[in-house]
């Protein structure tokens, strides 16, 4: 296996002390103790912590890194909650709160960030490093803390400053900066980043930081702050005079055009140096016939143009450790368990209905499911059709209950009377409608994936987006059809900026689905049925009738039905996240409102 800019390292950084406790890359084991001076006399020591910060500073969002069991798309109202015990469950069923349920890992954040600070401040004492490569490396470590801060920004809204590896000297007491000092932190760091980033890196580390990447991060920190849950003069719960902690104080449409700028150079970026939206069967207003492969391509293949950054965890072991385990939530195949993974965790992830009903058919319509209520009950055979007519999209990430996935055909592995979960009967809830197969587009026995940070799509689709808001129809609909054509979809033509605000939504939730996009777009957004089926509300999924045999396969299956399962717990203070309690409680940091 060729080994790219791998993470499953763990380094941990106190004191000056360092020990280096797992490999990645084609690095040599170390051991023993060793002090942030040998760390940093040599290029081989010194990529120990390089891989170590890209390991703590990309896997936010990412089970295990927040979530103890689950992941965030659960929250996100496109998949089930899980078992009862997983943390998904307990958000979905009650919040998240300031003490035992919040999603993301607050502490981790600085510490991921003091780790990008020691890289950053003692790679110059790299003895046979040139200063070429130290310049690109510093420039990593700035790249990555902006990503930090801007996964913080989008979570919490403004958060405390560090701009250096802080020692227990240090006064440790900094409270929240404004939203939008938190917002010019980041836009800082990323223009330092990009002056000093490789626009691509030789093919050893391939998965490193380029001057692309820092470009996306301001282009999505941007684009977050331009929606309306921050560009508001009004708050969605008033903080009092610390207000300013969560909402701009003002609704500037200069922050659209912003975004747009910053947008365009991540796109003019990709074009010159070989990444882009893969699309080999159409263009110019016309559906790419190729859909299915060149979408499955780009969601599910490692290393291609389309992705500008990756969490790269390339390893055929099964491995408990946060670090890498996440892959078992999102692989459904028996491969997973051949290796000694827990399967049975995948179990009640299926897709909601609500969440369903985003995609479109093949044709570009909208299509019609049961009703409500075991009256509205139609034939299996109907629930099969439908399945099978499906936009190319929604095939390559799913697979429909009792059907073999189009994914990776012919392997038995994947084939759904070993990989499918069973099916929703009477009530029952956790199964949904289909599972999801995304990210593993002709893997057979691979378990590992590369989780997609930034995608082209996401560029094009905020284009669409930012358009809109600021009244140019046109150019708005130009990026929209790039992607929604690259679906093999016939152009949309809305010309409304309603209806043409709900259609690109919508082609985010289903372009991005099962990657961690949805939750915070539908929370910035101040989506009007937030609380109403999208992340709160009721929640629907279909319920099969059977013959008694094994629902795995079609013949076993008669009818089927949607139904309300549970309702998901919704208030206004999770527009935002909480700050655990015990940072509250050293009187330094202002918590959320709510909590």
């Amino acid at each position: 296996m060729k080994k790219y800019f791998y993470f499953i390292l763990s380094i941990a950084v106190f004191s000056g002390m360092c020990s280096c406790e797992k490999e990645f890359l084609q690095k040599p084991s170390t051991t023993g103790t060793t002090t942030i001076q040998t760390v940093f006399s040599t290029t081989v020591n010194a990529n120990n912590a390089i891989a170590a910060a890209y390991r703590a500073s990309l896997i936010q969002g990412l089970p295990y890194s927040g979530l103890d069991h689950g992941t965030m798309n659960s929250l996100a109202g496109e998949l089930s909650w899980g078992y009862n015990w997983h943390e998904t469950y307990k958000i979905v069923t009650n919040g998240e709160n300031a003490t035992s349920l919040m999603e993301d890992n607050y502490d981790a954040n600085y510490s991921a960030i003091r780790q990008d600070y020691l890289v950053y401040e003692n790679i110059g004492n790299v003895s046979d490093m040139d200063a070429s490569t130290k310049s690109e490396v510093k420039g990593e470590m700035l790249g990555l803390i902006a990503y930090r801060y801007m996964g913080m920004f989008i979570r919490y809204g403004g958060v405390p400053i560090v701009t250096k590896s802080l020692s227990p000297s240090d006064n440790l007491k900094i409270p929240r900066a404004s939203l939008q000092q938190t917002e010019d932190t980041i836009i800082s760091l990323c223009n330092q980043a990009a002056a000093l980033l490789p626009n691509s890196w030789p093919s050893q580390w391939k998965g490193r930081l380029t001057k692309g990447a820092a470009l996306a991060i301001k282009a999505r920190t941007l684009m977050f702050a331009a929606r309306p849950l921050f560009n508001s003069s009004t708050p969605y719960i008033s903080l009092g005079d610390r207000d300013s902690l969560i909402c701009f104080m003002s609704n500037e449409p200069q922050r659209w055009q912003d975004a747009i700028t910053a947008c365009q150079a991540v796109i003019k970026w990709a074009n010159a140096n070989g990444y882009e939206i893969i699309n080999t069967g159409g263009g110019g207003n016309t559906p790419d016939k190729n859909a299915f492969v060149d979408y499955a391509t780009a969601t599910s293949t490692p290393d291609n143009p389309e992705v500008l950054l990756a969490y790269k965890w390339d390893d055929p072991q099964y491995d408990w450790s946060y670090t890498v385990g996440y892959a078992k939530y999102f692989n459904i195949s028996t491969y997973w368990n051949a290796l000694g993974g827990d399967g049975y965790d995948m179990d009640n992830y299926g897709m909601e209905t609500n969440f369903l009903s985003y995609y479109y058919t093949a044709q570009g319509t909208n299509q019609t499911w049961p009703g409500i209520g075991n009256s509205n009950a139609l034939p299996a055979t109907d629930y099969f059709q439908k399945m099978s007519n499906m936009e190319p999209r929604f095939l390559a990430d799913n697979m429909p209950h009792s059907v073999n996935p189009l994914n990776n055909p012919g392997d038995q592995g994947w084939a759904a009377v070993n990989a499918d979960r069973g099916v929703n009967q009477n009530g029952s809830a956790g199964k949904g409608d289909c599972v999801s197969v995304k990210y593993y587009y002709q893997a057979g026995s691979r378990v590992w994936f590369e989780f997609p940070l930034f995608r082209m799509p996401e560029f094009y689709l905020d284009l669409a987006e930012a358009y809109n808001e600021v009244g140019n129809i046109a150019q708005s609909l130009e990026n929209l059809n790039i992607v929604h054509n690259r679906a093999g979809l016939p152009s949309i033509t809305a010309t409304n900026q309603d209806s043409l605000r709900k259609a690109i939504h919508r082609e985010w939730r289903i372009e991005f689905y099962n990657e961690n996009q949805g939750y915070f777009l539908v929370k910035h957004w101040k989506d009007p049925n937030i609380g109403n089926g999208e992340i709160g509300g009721p929640r629907r999924e279909f319920q099969f009738t059977t013959n008694g045999g094994n629902p795995e396969l079609p013949a076993d299956l008669l009818t089927y039905y949607d139904q309300v399962v549970f309702n998901a717990y919704w208030s206004p203070k999770m527009f935002l996240d909480p700050f655990p309690q015990s940072e509250v409680n050293k009187g330094t940091i202002i918590q959320n409102p709510g909590y």
